[in-house]
Protein backbone atom coordinates (compact mmCIF):
# COMPACT_ATOMS: atom_id res chain seq x y z
CA UNK A 1 0.00 0.00 0.00
CA UNK A 2 1.12 3.92 -0.81
CA UNK A 3 -0.12 6.89 0.58
CA UNK A 4 0.25 9.51 -2.26
CA UNK A 5 -0.32 13.57 -1.47
CA UNK A 6 0.14 16.31 -3.34
CA UNK A 7 0.87 20.04 -2.70
CA UNK A 8 -1.40 22.27 -4.21
CA UNK A 9 0.60 25.11 -6.30
CA UNK A 10 1.41 26.23 -9.79
CA UNK A 11 0.52 22.98 -11.94
CA UNK A 12 3.23 24.01 -14.62
CA UNK A 13 5.88 22.72 -11.63
CA UNK A 14 6.72 19.26 -12.37
CA UNK A 15 5.46 17.17 -9.49
CA UNK A 16 8.88 16.21 -7.82
CA UNK A 17 9.59 19.87 -7.70
CA UNK A 18 6.48 20.96 -5.86
CA UNK A 19 7.17 17.94 -3.28
CA UNK A 20 10.67 19.10 -3.02
CA UNK A 21 10.45 22.89 -2.49
CA UNK A 22 7.32 22.22 0.09
CA UNK A 23 9.09 19.89 2.22
CA UNK A 24 12.48 21.10 1.87
CA UNK A 25 11.36 24.79 2.62
CA UNK A 26 9.54 23.24 5.52
CA UNK A 27 12.81 21.22 6.36
CA UNK A 28 15.42 24.45 5.95
CA UNK A 29 13.01 26.17 8.42
CA UNK A 30 12.94 23.56 11.31
CA UNK A 31 9.27 23.08 10.33
CA UNK A 32 8.59 26.12 11.97
CA UNK A 33 4.56 25.74 11.30
CA UNK A 34 3.98 22.71 13.98
CA UNK A 35 5.67 24.98 16.95
CA UNK A 36 4.15 25.09 19.86
CA UNK A 37 0.96 27.74 19.95
CA UNK A 38 0.27 26.39 16.45
CA UNK A 39 -3.26 24.69 15.56
CA UNK A 40 -2.84 21.18 15.78
CA UNK A 41 -3.09 18.75 12.51
CA UNK A 42 -6.08 17.59 10.41
CA UNK A 43 -3.90 14.55 9.61
CA UNK A 44 -0.95 13.31 11.01
CA UNK A 45 0.98 9.97 9.26
CA UNK A 46 3.64 7.96 11.08
CA UNK A 47 5.73 5.69 10.90
CA UNK A 48 6.23 5.95 7.18
CA UNK A 49 8.75 5.93 5.19
CA UNK A 50 8.80 9.52 3.53
CA UNK A 51 10.76 10.05 -0.02
CA UNK A 52 10.75 14.54 0.36
CA UNK A 53 12.90 14.75 -3.14
CA UNK A 54 14.94 17.15 -0.78
CA UNK A 55 18.55 15.98 -1.83
CA UNK A 56 20.16 17.47 1.50
CA UNK A 57 17.39 15.25 3.54
CA UNK A 58 15.37 12.63 1.55
CA UNK A 59 14.09 10.60 3.71
CA UNK A 60 11.50 11.39 6.79
CA UNK A 61 9.05 9.64 9.00
CA UNK A 62 5.66 11.90 10.13
CA UNK A 63 4.02 14.27 7.80
CA UNK A 64 1.17 16.55 9.16
CA UNK A 65 -1.29 18.04 7.15
CA UNK A 66 -3.52 20.51 7.59
CA UNK A 67 -6.52 21.40 5.55
CA UNK A 68 -5.13 20.79 1.93
CA UNK A 69 -1.76 21.50 2.64
CA UNK A 70 1.56 19.49 4.26
CA UNK A 71 2.58 21.61 7.68
CA UNK A 72 5.49 19.83 8.81
CA UNK A 73 7.95 16.83 7.88
CA UNK A 74 9.90 14.97 10.33
CA UNK A 75 10.92 12.03 12.64
CA UNK A 76 8.22 10.12 14.70
CA UNK A 77 9.71 11.58 17.93
CA UNK A 78 8.71 15.22 16.89
CA UNK A 79 5.66 14.42 15.27
CA UNK A 80 4.56 13.00 19.01
CA UNK A 81 5.71 16.23 20.86
CA UNK A 82 4.61 19.03 18.00
CA UNK A 83 1.25 17.18 17.26
CA UNK A 84 -0.07 15.17 20.43
CA UNK A 85 -4.02 15.12 19.39
CA UNK A 86 -4.40 15.47 15.42
CA UNK A 87 -7.96 14.93 14.03
CA UNK A 88 -6.84 11.70 12.27
CA UNK A 89 -3.81 10.11 13.25
CA UNK A 90 -2.52 7.41 10.56
CA UNK A 91 0.01 4.81 11.54
CA UNK A 92 1.58 3.94 8.30
CA UNK A 93 3.53 0.73 9.54
CA UNK A 94 6.57 1.62 7.09
CA UNK A 95 4.74 1.85 4.16
CA UNK A 96 6.17 4.51 1.38
CA UNK A 97 4.22 7.55 1.27
CA UNK A 98 5.00 8.91 -2.34
CA UNK A 99 4.22 12.68 -3.82
CA UNK A 100 1.33 12.18 -5.39
CA UNK A 101 1.63 11.79 -9.72
CA UNK A 102 1.23 14.03 -12.70
CA UNK A 103 -0.26 12.21 -15.64
CA UNK A 104 0.99 15.08 -18.39
CA UNK A 105 -1.68 13.39 -21.18
CA UNK A 106 -4.60 11.17 -19.93
CA UNK A 107 -8.07 10.76 -21.60
CA UNK A 108 -9.75 10.28 -18.77
CA UNK A 109 -13.10 9.54 -20.21
CA UNK A 110 -11.83 6.63 -21.94
CA UNK A 111 -11.04 2.68 -20.91
CA UNK A 112 -13.46 2.40 -17.71
CA UNK A 113 -16.93 1.81 -19.22
CA UNK A 114 -17.91 -1.40 -17.97
CA UNK A 115 -20.78 -1.68 -21.53
CA UNK A 116 -17.86 -1.61 -23.83
CA UNK A 117 -15.53 -4.18 -24.50
CA UNK A 118 -11.79 -3.58 -23.99
CA UNK A 119 -9.15 -4.74 -26.52
CA UNK A 120 -6.10 -3.97 -25.75
CA UNK A 121 -4.61 -6.97 -24.62
CA UNK A 122 -5.45 -8.73 -27.77
CA UNK A 123 -2.53 -9.60 -29.72
CA UNK A 124 -3.82 -11.79 -33.27
CA UNK A 125 -6.81 -11.04 -35.08
CA UNK A 126 -8.36 -14.33 -34.20
CA UNK A 127 -7.83 -13.24 -30.57
CA UNK A 128 -9.72 -9.57 -31.24
CA UNK A 129 -12.37 -11.89 -32.95
CA UNK A 130 -12.70 -14.43 -30.34
CA UNK A 131 -12.72 -11.41 -27.52
CA UNK A 132 -15.99 -9.22 -29.31
CA UNK A 133 -17.78 -12.97 -30.29
CA UNK A 134 -17.99 -13.64 -26.21
CA UNK A 135 -18.56 -9.99 -25.26
CA UNK A 136 -21.52 -10.63 -27.51
CA UNK A 137 -22.50 -13.51 -26.58
CA UNK A 138 -22.35 -12.52 -22.97
CA UNK A 139 -24.21 -9.33 -23.18
CA UNK A 140 -27.38 -9.76 -25.55
CA UNK A 141 -29.31 -6.93 -23.81
CA UNK A 142 -26.45 -4.46 -25.87
CA UNK A 143 -28.35 -2.85 -29.31
CA UNK A 144 -24.48 -2.20 -30.28
CA UNK A 145 -21.37 -3.89 -29.16
CA UNK A 146 -18.79 -0.88 -28.63
CA UNK A 147 -14.81 -1.59 -27.46
CA UNK A 148 -12.26 -0.05 -27.50
CA UNK A 149 -8.37 -0.44 -27.62
CA UNK A 150 -7.61 -2.60 -30.29
CA UNK A 151 -3.89 -2.70 -31.08
CA UNK A 152 -3.08 -2.02 -34.79
CA UNK A 153 -0.15 -4.10 -34.71
CA UNK A 154 -2.85 -7.25 -33.99
CA UNK A 155 -3.78 -7.22 -37.60
CA UNK A 156 -1.48 -9.45 -39.94
CA UNK A 157 0.77 -7.94 -42.16
CA UNK A 158 0.24 -4.35 -41.12
CA UNK A 159 -2.96 -4.01 -42.61
CA UNK A 160 -6.23 -2.25 -41.22
CA UNK A 161 -9.03 -3.93 -40.28
CA UNK A 162 -12.18 -4.83 -42.71
CA UNK A 163 -16.53 -4.94 -42.09
CA UNK A 164 -15.69 -8.89 -43.12
CA UNK A 165 -13.25 -9.37 -40.03
CA UNK A 166 -16.62 -9.07 -37.70
CA UNK A 167 -18.69 -10.59 -40.05
CA UNK A 168 -21.01 -13.32 -37.83
CA UNK A 169 -19.48 -11.95 -34.60
CA UNK A 170 -22.04 -10.13 -33.05
CA UNK A 171 -25.15 -11.43 -33.63
CA UNK A 172 -26.62 -8.93 -36.35
CA UNK A 173 -25.53 -6.01 -33.85
CA UNK A 174 -23.89 -3.23 -35.37
CA UNK A 175 -20.04 -2.89 -33.68
CA UNK A 176 -17.86 0.11 -32.94
CA UNK A 177 -14.62 -0.71 -31.83
CA UNK A 178 -12.09 2.24 -31.53
CA UNK A 179 -8.55 1.75 -31.95
CA UNK A 180 -6.00 2.45 -28.62
CA UNK A 181 -5.34 5.93 -30.32
CA UNK A 182 -8.86 6.64 -30.23
CA UNK A 183 -8.01 7.99 -34.24
CA UNK A 184 -9.64 5.12 -36.12
CA UNK A 185 -12.72 3.14 -35.75
CA UNK A 186 -13.45 -0.12 -37.10
CA UNK A 187 -16.97 -1.30 -37.90
CA UNK A 188 -19.08 -4.42 -38.89
CA UNK A 189 -21.70 -4.39 -42.32
CA UNK A 190 -24.37 -4.02 -39.33
CA UNK A 191 -22.92 -0.53 -38.30
CA UNK A 192 -22.25 0.34 -41.63
CA UNK A 193 -25.76 0.60 -42.40
CA UNK A 194 -27.41 2.17 -39.24
CA UNK A 195 -24.84 5.43 -39.92
CA UNK A 196 -26.00 5.59 -42.84
CA UNK A 197 -22.31 4.74 -44.77
CA UNK A 198 -22.91 3.66 -48.04
CA UNK A 199 -20.62 2.90 -51.09
CA UNK A 200 -19.58 6.35 -52.43
CA UNK A 201 -19.53 8.00 -49.02
CA UNK A 202 -16.57 10.10 -48.24
CA UNK A 203 -16.65 11.10 -44.80
CA UNK A 204 -19.27 11.01 -42.00
CA UNK A 205 -19.51 13.90 -39.35
CA UNK A 206 -17.18 12.25 -36.94
CA UNK A 207 -14.68 10.88 -39.66
CA UNK A 208 -13.16 10.09 -43.02
CA UNK A 209 -14.57 6.72 -44.54
CA UNK A 210 -12.04 4.35 -46.45
CA UNK A 211 -13.38 3.35 -49.78
CA UNK A 212 -11.92 -0.07 -51.71
CA UNK A 213 -10.30 1.39 -54.66
CA UNK A 214 -11.31 -1.36 -56.60
CA UNK A 215 -14.73 -1.26 -55.62
CA UNK A 216 -15.68 2.03 -54.09
CA UNK A 217 -17.20 0.30 -50.67
CA UNK A 218 -16.62 1.39 -47.55
CA UNK A 219 -13.87 -0.82 -45.72
CA UNK A 220 -15.40 -0.81 -42.08
CA UNK A 221 -12.69 1.50 -41.36
CA UNK A 222 -13.39 5.49 -40.14
CA UNK A 223 -10.34 7.86 -39.78
CA UNK A 224 -9.71 11.09 -38.33
CA UNK A 225 -12.42 10.46 -35.27
CA UNK A 226 -10.24 11.95 -32.75
CA UNK A 227 -9.53 15.23 -34.87
CA UNK A 228 -13.57 15.57 -36.00
CA UNK A 229 -15.69 13.94 -32.82
CA UNK A 230 -15.73 16.76 -30.99
CA UNK A 231 -16.57 19.56 -33.47
CA UNK A 232 -19.18 20.38 -35.36
CA UNK A 233 -21.74 18.24 -33.94
CA UNK A 234 -20.23 15.25 -34.55
CA UNK A 235 -20.39 14.30 -30.88
CA UNK A 236 -24.04 14.72 -31.13
CA UNK A 237 -24.48 13.41 -34.41
CA UNK A 238 -22.44 10.36 -32.42
CA UNK A 239 -25.24 10.29 -29.57
CA UNK A 240 -27.86 9.55 -31.33
CA UNK A 241 -26.69 6.55 -32.68
CA UNK A 242 -24.27 5.22 -29.81
CA UNK A 243 -25.17 4.64 -26.18
CA UNK A 244 -21.76 5.04 -25.24
CA UNK A 245 -21.37 8.93 -26.51
CA UNK A 246 -25.00 9.43 -24.37
CA UNK A 247 -24.32 12.78 -21.18
CA UNK A 248 -24.92 10.10 -18.49
CA UNK A 249 -22.38 7.37 -20.10
CA UNK A 250 -19.82 10.00 -20.52
CA UNK A 251 -19.98 11.24 -16.98
CA UNK A 252 -19.75 7.62 -15.51
CA UNK A 253 -16.99 6.84 -17.63
CA UNK A 254 -15.37 10.19 -16.51
CA UNK A 255 -16.25 9.44 -12.53
CA UNK A 256 -14.56 5.79 -13.27
CA UNK A 257 -11.61 7.15 -14.69
CA UNK A 258 -11.10 9.51 -12.19
CA UNK A 259 -11.32 6.78 -9.18
CA UNK A 260 -9.28 4.99 -11.05
CA UNK A 261 -6.65 7.69 -10.87
CA UNK A 262 -7.04 8.13 -7.38
CA UNK A 263 -6.69 4.34 -6.46
CA UNK A 264 -3.02 4.32 -8.10
CA UNK A 265 -2.18 7.82 -6.62
CA UNK A 266 -2.58 10.20 -9.45
CA UNK A 267 -3.85 13.49 -7.97
CA UNK A 268 -3.03 15.78 -11.04
CA UNK A 269 -4.26 15.01 -14.72
CA UNK A 270 -4.04 16.93 -17.87
CA UNK A 271 -7.01 15.87 -19.25
CA UNK A 272 -5.63 17.01 -23.34
CA UNK A 273 -9.40 16.90 -25.51
CA UNK A 274 -12.04 18.08 -23.81
CA UNK A 275 -15.43 20.43 -24.99
CA UNK A 276 -17.50 22.77 -23.50
CA UNK A 277 -19.72 20.26 -22.53
CA UNK A 278 -17.39 18.14 -20.84
CA UNK A 279 -16.37 21.29 -18.31
CA UNK A 280 -19.84 21.17 -17.28
CA UNK A 281 -19.50 17.24 -17.11
CA UNK A 282 -16.16 18.28 -14.89
CA UNK A 283 -17.97 21.03 -12.63
CA UNK A 284 -21.23 18.37 -11.96
CA UNK A 285 -18.39 15.53 -10.82
CA UNK A 286 -16.93 18.20 -8.40
CA UNK A 287 -20.28 19.43 -6.84
CA UNK A 288 -21.12 15.47 -6.65
CA UNK A 289 -17.76 14.83 -5.01
CA UNK A 290 -16.28 12.35 -7.89
CA UNK A 291 -13.72 15.01 -8.91
CA UNK A 292 -11.22 13.25 -6.92
CA UNK A 293 -8.21 14.31 -8.75
CA UNK A 294 -6.94 17.84 -9.86
CA UNK A 295 -7.88 18.07 -13.60
CA UNK A 296 -6.03 20.81 -15.90
CA UNK A 297 -8.20 20.74 -19.11
CA UNK A 298 -7.38 21.38 -22.60
CA UNK A 299 -10.38 22.44 -25.44
CA UNK A 300 -10.41 21.23 -28.71
CA UNK A 301 -10.45 23.66 -31.60
CA UNK A 302 -11.25 22.04 -34.39
CA UNK A 303 -10.51 23.41 -37.96
CA UNK A 304 -12.47 26.67 -38.63
CA UNK A 305 -13.79 27.28 -35.06
CA UNK A 306 -15.63 30.61 -35.51
CA UNK A 307 -14.48 33.88 -33.23
CA UNK A 308 -18.24 33.46 -31.05
CA UNK A 309 -17.01 29.51 -29.79
CA UNK A 310 -13.28 30.96 -29.16
CA UNK A 311 -14.75 34.03 -27.01
CA UNK A 312 -16.60 30.77 -24.69
CA UNK A 313 -12.90 29.37 -24.21
CA UNK A 314 -12.18 32.73 -23.04
CA UNK A 315 -15.19 32.56 -20.66
CA UNK A 316 -14.69 28.85 -19.69
CA UNK A 317 -11.21 29.88 -18.49
CA UNK A 318 -11.98 33.04 -16.35
CA UNK A 319 -14.73 30.82 -14.47
CA UNK A 320 -13.15 27.72 -13.79
CA UNK A 321 -9.29 28.66 -12.41
CA UNK A 322 -8.43 26.64 -9.43
CA UNK A 323 -6.55 24.50 -7.96
CA UNK A 324 -9.31 21.73 -8.43
CA UNK A 325 -10.40 22.62 -12.32
CA UNK A 326 -8.54 24.71 -14.49
CA UNK A 327 -8.86 25.33 -18.12
CA UNK A 328 -5.26 25.12 -19.03
CA UNK A 329 -5.06 24.74 -22.85
CA UNK A 330 -5.90 24.70 -26.34
CA UNK A 331 -5.90 21.41 -28.60
CA UNK A 332 -4.40 21.79 -31.99
CA UNK A 333 -4.09 19.30 -34.65
CA UNK A 334 -1.51 19.03 -37.57
CA UNK A 335 -2.20 15.56 -38.61
CA UNK A 336 -3.07 12.61 -37.63
CA UNK A 337 -1.61 9.08 -36.64
CA UNK A 338 0.85 6.53 -39.16
CA UNK A 339 -1.05 3.18 -39.27
CA UNK A 340 -3.86 4.48 -41.56
CA UNK A 341 -1.22 6.80 -43.33
CA UNK A 342 -3.19 9.98 -42.19
CA UNK A 343 0.35 11.62 -40.44
CA UNK A 344 1.98 13.82 -42.68
CA UNK A 345 5.52 12.32 -43.61
CA UNK A 346 8.42 14.22 -45.27
CA UNK A 347 9.09 10.96 -47.45
CA UNK A 348 6.39 8.70 -48.86
CA UNK A 349 5.35 5.60 -46.35
CA UNK A 350 7.18 2.70 -47.34
CA UNK A 351 4.33 0.24 -47.84
CA UNK A 352 2.51 3.05 -50.09
CA UNK A 353 4.78 4.35 -52.17
CA UNK A 354 3.58 8.29 -53.52
CA UNK A 355 1.51 8.61 -50.24
CA UNK A 356 2.94 11.22 -47.42
CA UNK A 357 -0.39 12.06 -45.68
CA UNK A 358 -1.28 15.72 -45.20
CA UNK A 359 -1.55 18.30 -42.76
CA UNK A 360 -4.81 19.22 -41.28
CA UNK A 361 -4.43 22.76 -42.15
CA UNK A 362 -2.41 24.63 -44.85
CA UNK A 363 0.97 25.88 -43.40
CA UNK A 364 0.20 29.08 -43.31
CA UNK A 365 -3.93 29.09 -41.80
CA UNK A 366 -2.24 26.72 -39.21
CA UNK A 367 0.39 29.30 -38.72
CA UNK A 368 -2.12 32.19 -38.35
CA UNK A 369 -4.44 30.13 -36.04
CA UNK A 370 -1.62 29.38 -33.75
CA UNK A 371 -0.69 33.01 -33.68
CA UNK A 372 -4.16 34.23 -32.47
CA UNK A 373 -3.96 31.88 -29.63
CA UNK A 374 -0.45 32.33 -28.55
CA UNK A 375 -1.57 36.13 -28.83
CA UNK A 376 -4.61 35.68 -25.82
CA UNK A 377 -2.14 33.60 -24.19
CA UNK A 378 -3.01 30.33 -24.30
CA UNK A 379 -0.49 27.14 -23.87
CA UNK A 380 -0.91 24.98 -26.94
CA UNK A 381 -1.12 21.28 -26.72
CA UNK A 382 -0.30 20.21 -30.72
CA UNK A 383 -1.07 16.67 -32.05
CA UNK A 384 2.04 16.07 -34.55
CA UNK A 385 3.16 12.58 -35.45
CA UNK A 386 4.23 12.63 -38.69
CA UNK A 387 8.07 14.43 -39.39
CA UNK A 388 6.45 17.04 -42.13
CA UNK A 389 3.26 17.33 -39.57
CA UNK A 390 6.17 18.48 -36.37
CA UNK A 391 8.14 20.96 -39.06
CA UNK A 392 4.51 22.48 -40.27
CA UNK A 393 4.07 22.77 -36.42
CA UNK A 394 7.37 24.40 -35.37
CA UNK A 395 7.55 26.80 -37.93
CA UNK A 396 4.17 27.67 -36.71
CA UNK A 397 5.03 27.93 -33.32
CA UNK A 398 8.57 30.02 -34.02
CA UNK A 399 6.79 32.58 -36.11
CA UNK A 400 3.67 33.36 -33.38
CA UNK A 401 7.26 33.51 -31.08
CA UNK A 402 7.90 36.13 -33.41
CA UNK A 403 5.30 37.80 -33.89
CA UNK A 404 3.93 38.02 -30.07
CA UNK A 405 7.27 37.97 -28.19
CA UNK A 406 8.91 35.51 -26.33
CA UNK A 407 6.74 34.34 -22.97
CA UNK A 408 6.85 31.24 -20.68
CA UNK A 409 4.51 29.21 -22.87
CA UNK A 410 5.08 25.79 -22.60
CA UNK A 411 3.69 25.14 -26.00
CA UNK A 412 3.45 21.17 -26.30
CA UNK A 413 4.12 18.93 -29.43
CA UNK A 414 2.03 15.68 -28.53
CA UNK A 415 2.99 12.17 -29.60
CA UNK A 416 6.21 13.50 -31.68
CA UNK A 417 6.55 10.10 -33.23
CA UNK A 418 8.43 10.77 -36.00
CA UNK A 419 11.05 13.66 -35.92
CA UNK A 420 13.31 14.38 -38.07
CA UNK A 421 17.02 14.96 -36.60
CA UNK A 422 17.72 18.72 -37.55
CA UNK A 423 14.03 19.38 -36.02
CA UNK A 424 15.49 18.34 -32.47
CA UNK A 425 17.47 21.32 -31.69
CA UNK A 426 14.16 23.65 -32.52
CA UNK A 427 12.38 22.01 -29.72
CA UNK A 428 14.79 24.17 -27.06
CA UNK A 429 15.45 27.06 -29.07
CA UNK A 430 11.37 27.74 -29.03
CA UNK A 431 10.74 26.63 -25.56
CA UNK A 432 8.49 23.80 -27.01
CA UNK A 433 7.97 21.12 -24.82
CA UNK A 434 7.80 17.43 -26.36
CA UNK A 435 4.94 15.40 -24.60
CA UNK A 436 5.46 12.14 -25.90
CA UNK A 437 3.92 8.96 -24.36
CA UNK A 438 5.60 5.62 -24.42
CA UNK A 439 3.38 4.21 -26.83
CA UNK A 440 4.13 6.39 -29.23
CA UNK A 441 7.97 4.66 -29.17
CA UNK A 442 6.67 1.16 -30.20
CA UNK A 443 2.94 1.86 -31.48
CA UNK A 444 2.92 -1.91 -33.34
CA UNK A 445 3.44 -3.57 -29.76
CA UNK A 446 0.43 -5.24 -28.58
CA UNK A 447 -1.01 -6.13 -25.27
CA UNK A 448 0.42 -2.23 -23.76
CA UNK A 449 -3.15 -0.81 -23.36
Amino acid sequence: MRFMFEVPCDHRVPVARRFAVALGALLAAGAACGCAGAPDADLLIRRARVWTADAARPWAEAVAVRGEKIVWVGSDAEAAERFPAPKQDLDAGGRLLLPGFIDSHSHIGLGTDPDMLWLGEARTLEDLRARVREFARQRPELAWIEGEGWNYGALPGGRLPRASDLEGLTGGRPAFLVAYDAHTVWVNREALRALGIARGAARVAFGEVETDPRTGEPTGVLTGLSTLALGSGAQEDLGRHLPSYSAERRYQRLRGGLAEAARFGITTIVEPQSSLGDLQTYARLRAEGGLTSRLQVAFFHPRGLPEVELRGFDEARRRFDDDWLRLAAVKLYIDDVIEPHTAAMLEPYSDRPGEKGDTLYPPEEFAQVVGRLDKRGYQLFIHAIGDRGIRVALDALERARADNGARDSRHQLVHVECLSPQDVPRFKALGVVACMQPRHCAPDISGLG
